[in-house]
């Protein structure tokens, strides 16, 4: 297959993936997920989302987490906290 005809992952598909692997991985609802950023790697083979949802304990009101979806196979290549300052 040529790289031409190689399937991508839309945005909308990536960040559904995003907010569906971290409310599994937590006990937030997805409701609570708000999509912050989307954005495409230079070479095109991952997408790196930012997901919000609110805190659960005392500090800033929400927490931030940026996870790496492949762009190809939407398999989710990482995951990791975003610090806003």
């Amino acid at each position: 297959m040529s790289e031409e005809e190689k399937r991508r992952l839309t945005a909308k598909e990536a960040a559904e993936v995003a907010a569906k692997y971290l409310a599994e991985l937590s006990s937030l609802n997805r409701l609570d997920i708000s999509i912050e950023e989307i954005e495409l790697s230079s070479d095109e083979n991952y997408w790196s989302i930012t997901l919000g949802h609110p805190r659960s304990y005392f500090g800033p009101a929400k927490e931030y987490k940026v996870i790496k979806v492949d762009a190809e196979t939407g398999e989710v290549l990482s995951m990791k906290m975003r610090i806003v300052e």
